[in-house]
């Protein structure tokens, strides 16, 4: 597959990046050189990872980390862009804001950028692709509602989780299980989890906020939790209904992202400085 091996026309290879090599049980910061903030957001089965970045002139870029160096990526246009999720196939989501300032979802295949809206959205964001080319995501309609949605073979399915006044879809695996997060009319933030039709809440014990964010094939889950929707967050993994925090060393706030088959994660924290770093590894 081509995609973001090749590049052909949105990518331009940055400097060598500043990751260093990790082990089991590490995470090691990745930030993209001359970048105020770094987010990195999912992760394929051959290692490469998506995210964005702010340059110093607060403009959002996505990016690619493809064998230790950076490709910057930019929808033509766009006055921001945002990359959320990629496939095992190299094809990636994300979502970016056009000249007059609406954000939009996009599908990138090969060098080609899909803009994708359900009917009725203001506002889409697209955050997961699994490997049948299955896009999940969350969109704002003319009334101001967030709901789930799914895009598959052309159509788009609208998902709202029960008695929820917000609902995100964020992650899907090959076998089309999916997760998200949801808020309840108590204004709480809770994950959640369809498997083979089923809603299942996800909530981090002791915690008023959980939320989801990705699922592998293992149906193994990744999100963070926090006290309040404002953070500060931890991260986590749940696996069997068992839960594992995640917390990058000597950070204020971590966010565990994404994750691929091998367990590998990849996400973002703050320091006590306040900067916001991306970070990967196996926790």
């Amino acid at each position: 597959m081509s995609g973001f091996r090749t590049a052909i026309s949105l990518l331009t290879l940055l400097l060598l990046c500043c990751v260093a090599p990790y082990s089991h049980a590490q995470l090691v910061t990745v930030d993209v050189p001359g970048a105020t903030e770094t987010d990195c957001n999912d992760i394929n089965k051959s290692g490469i990872v998506v995210g964005y970045y702010v340059d110093s002139g607060a403009v959002n870029h996505g990016f690619a980390l493809i064998n230790k160096s950076f490709r910057t990526f930019d929808v033509t246009g766009a006055q921001a862009t945002f990359l959320y999720g990629i496939n095992d196939l190299d094809q990636a989501v994300g979502w970016y804001t056009d000249s007059t300032f609406i954000t939009h979802g996009f599908l990138y295949i090969a060098g080609k950028v899909t803009t994708l809206d359900p009917p009725g959205s203001v506002l889409t964001n697209a955050w997961s692709i699994n490997n049948s080319g299955t896009i999940v995501g969350t969109f704002v309609d003319g009334s101001g509602l967030h709901h789930g949605f799914t895009y598959a073979h052309g159509t788009y399915s609208t998902y709202n989780a029960p008695n929820a006044i917000l609902t995100a879809i964020t992650g899907i695996n090959t076998s089309g299980q999916t997760v998200g997060f949801y808020d309840n009319s108590d204004g709480n933030q809770l994950g959640f989890a369809l498997f083979n039709g089923k809603f299942h809440s996800l909530e981090y014990p002791g915690a008023a906020d959980t939320l989801a964010t990705r699922v592998n094939d293992g149906a193994e889950i990744v999100g963070y939790y926090g006290a309040d929707g404002t953070g500060p967050f931890s991260g986590y993994t749940e696996s069997a209904g068992v839960f594992s925090t995640v917390n990058f060393t000597d950070a204020s706030d971590t966010r565990v992202l994404g994750l691929n088959k091998a367990g590998i994660v990849v996400g973002r924290y703050t320091d006590f400085g306040g900067v916001v770093h991306g970070f990967m590894g196996t926790p």
